[in-house]
């Protein structure tokens, strides 16, 4: 019955994941249309993470970490939010919502192949096979280079570089965290990655000049309602929620939000910012949700 219960936590967890963050994209995509990107991503993360390391300390669930452990959390921050957030927050002043969310959906052979590298998860054949469709599809999606957003064509490779980069860099950083064996609670965790990785944003931001174009920069009603959105809900509760999951499920179960996400951001890009929804991406849709269920019932079979 506990293991039963604990199955139905991790779903939920995994639930919330898939249509939270799979909703972000899209609202990046409306932060960014008045905020300078790596400053808002800087912004976001550091008041989430702040409050998260404050409910720690209230709650009397904050230790005093190791100088060893200091250092992983330091690089995993830089990781997971300077250059895994940073760079997709930036990508998406050029990208399509869904197509952002396309290419995270690299995430789980990534973390397969780092996973395999470290010593840590040696993937089954079920695994790799749902690995391939995965990128199978997300290839499919890719191909569709003409639905980028109107006026940003020249660029979209850069685009794909940072969020190429992004993709690594996150999935690096969950390696790390296994590795690690973090003793820390959830906030405390979240808190201080998201405080640094925002500080050092924050900082690469002025020396890009952001603070000027902040200045000059209109505001509308929809950016700032999109920047509270990503720093409660998008930030607060979801990365809270996925570093509870790497510590109690398997890696490659928890990177299937990585699939689904995708499927999330195409349909409220469309819904709500009329982005094109091309027949393949219906084709690759099936081609994702089957890769999910390949990966997710590797560990039973």
């Amino acid at each position: 019955m506990k293991e039963q219960n604990q199955q139905l936590k991790i779903w939920g967890g995994l639930v919330i994941l898939y249509f939270v963050w799979g909703s972000t994209y899209l609202a990046i995509r409306f932060m960014v249309e008045s905020f300078p990107a790596l400053l808002a991503s800087g912004i976001r993360n550091l008041i989430a993470g702040s409050i998260l390391f404050i409910w720690a300390i209230a709650t009397q669930k904050y230790q005093m970490p190791s100088k060893k452990h200091l250092v992983t959390i330091g690089i995993t921050g830089l990781l997971m939010i300077t250059m895994g957030n940073g760079f997709f927050t930036i990508a998406g002043k050029w990208i399509p919502s869904s197509y952002a969310a396309l290419f995270s959906a690299l995430g789980p052979v990534v973390l397969v192949l780092l996973l395999w590298a470290a010593g840590i998860e040696k993937p089954k054949p079920r695994i790799l096979l749902g690995a391939f469709l995965g990128i199978l599809g997300v290839g499919i999606l890719i191909s569709l280079k003409k639905l980028a957003l109107k006026g940003y064509e020249g660029y979209y490779i850069y685009g794909v570089i940072l969020m190429f980069l992004a993709t690594f860099g996150w999935n690096a950083s969950v390696v790390l965290l296994k590795k690690a064996k973090m003793p820390y609670s959830t906030p405390q965790l979240s808190g201080m990655q998201m405080i640094f990785g925002g500080i050092v944003s924050i900082i690469i931001s002025y020396f890009l000049g952001d603070f000027t174009k902040f200045q000059d920069a209109h505001i509308t009603p929809k950016a700032i309602v999109a920047l509270c959105y990503l720093i409660g809900i998008g930030s607060i509760l979801a990365f809270n929620v996925f570093n509870w999951l790497t510590k109690v499920a398997p890696a490659t179960q928890v990177s299937t939000y990585t699939y689904v996400n995708p499927l999330v951001a195409m349909l409220l890009g469309w819904l709500l910012a009329g982005e094109q929804l091309h027949p393949l991406m219906i084709v690759a849709g099936f081609v994702i949700i089957l890769a999910v269920a390949l990966i997710t019932t590797a560990k039973k079979a």
